[in-house]
């Protein structure tokens, strides 16, 4: 797993990286429940998740028993901090917030552990987060808080995932205006952001 910062005019390799290591779990059968044409909204629970808008991109992947990975767009001009427990998975009986983000260096021995990364202006990211997830192979929820904000992810199935990944892999990070790369690209609104609530019944959690 290899993940890396896009920076000026290159494209965004780590959703390329992150991707087609595990291009495999998306190309397997889909579970009961699951079709491969169901959209954001279909589905009660999956192992995809993501936030889109004109903002940020975020996105959340279950790739193996209780291993998720994160990435994220920021398509801003300013810096803003994630903090790893303010990633917060839903699972079939309890709410699991992250602990630390790992982060991949090229030696598979001495990851990079950290329990915040900053979402730099116009940059992309990836890592695997870090938490008491047990086996999960899918996901009932997934919110990410970003200063006062929650951005909730929406499910996906895994044909709908792959190709928002295909599409957020074109996004120019140095466009003078990302409204063309909506155009183009034919990029929709996914998941919902709404400020942030201290009342877990007020954001599903």
């Amino acid at each position: 797993m290899r993940t890396r910062v896009a920076k000026g005019k290159a494209p965004m390799a780590h959703f390329v990286f992150l991707w087609m290591a595990f291009i495999s779990q998306a190309s397997q059968p889909a579970p009961p429940g699951q079709a491969k044409g169901m959209q954001a909204g279909d589905l009660e629970k999956s192992a995809y998740f993501a936030f889109v808008d004109h903002d940020y991109i975020f996105t959340v992947e279950v790739v193996g028993p209780g291993v998720l990975l994160l990435n994220f767009v920021s398509m801003t001009e300013d810096a803003r901090p994630l903090a790893a427990k303010q990633v917060r998975v839903r699972l079939e009986n309890r709410t699991v917030a992250a602990t630390t983000f790992q982060i991949d260096t090229g030696d598979p021995k001495q990851p990079l552990i950290t329990a915040s990364l900053t979402m730099r202006p116009r940059s992309s990211f990836g890592a695997r987060i870090r938490g008491d997830f047990g086996e999960a192979k899918e996901l009932l929820g997934v919110t990410v808080r970003v200063g006062e904000e929650d951005f909730t992810l929406a499910p996906l199935a895994s044909l709908a995932f792959e190709n928002l990944v295909l599409k957020v892999n074109r996004i120019n990070l140095g466009s003078p205006d990302f409204r063309d790369d909506w155009q183009v690209l034919k990029l929709e609104v996914i998941g919902t952001r709404a400020p942030a609530s201290r009342r877990k019944e007020s954001i599903g959690f």
